[in-house]
């Protein structure tokens, strides 16, 4: 007989790969009730973060939230911030992006974030929504949280240079940015 620490495991490597498929899939619904039993099964944050994938793509973001509230593996800090940005609580994601209570804990945009040039494009655009609008007939200059904002798009495309929507981001910024690699793939 199969000794019981192999068949959990078989039943857990099954659970997440029909979890995926069904994600794969659309099947939303499917691959929540899949996701919520791996969790029971073998709750850790790997679990967590399926689950939470499959609130996410359901449209279902404040859900999502509440199973990674308490998170520290960087993907799942990554959608947590993705959560918070489409709730609007964008204060929230900088804190999930930097791991730390306070945004301005990167006053010089240097900060290591989770997922690499995605995270730091997430946290650019948060910077951006974050900023104090100035009055209209004020001019605009560079606010503090602006300038974070194209520090992180530029170290996004240090990273990733095909990272389109960082370069889109600082041409609407009105701000310089190296050439985009040739040939674009």
């Amino acid at each position: 007989a199969e000794p019981a620490p192999q068949l959990a495991a078989d039943m857990n490597e099954t659970l997440w790969a029909y979890c995926q498929s069904s994600l794969q899939n659309h099947l939303y619904e499917n691959a929540i009730f899949l996701a919520e039993r791996l969790c029971a099964e073998t709750p850790s944050e790997a679990s967590r973060l399926l689950l939470a994938n499959c609130h996410y793509a359901s449209g279902a973001p404040a859900r999502a939230c509440a199973i990674l509230g308490n998170c520290s593996a960087p993907q799942n800090r990554y959608l947590l911030a993705l959560c918070h940005v489409k709730l609007g609580r964008h204060l929230e994601a900088q804190r999930a992006l930097l791991g730390s209570a306070s945004p301005s804990a990167d006053p010089t945009g240097t900060a290591i974030v989770p997922n690499g040039a995605a995270g730091l494009y997430l946290l650019g655009t948060i910077c951006l929504k974050v900023q104090p609008q100035p009055p209209a007939s004020l001019p605009r200059d560079d606010t503090n949280e602006r300038s974070r904002a194209v520090l992180y798009f530029k170290r996004a495309l240090e990273l990733d240079p095909y990272l389109w929507s960082a370069y889109e981001a600082l041409a609407a910024l009105g701000k310089e940015f190296p050439p985009p690699p040739l040939p674009l793939p």
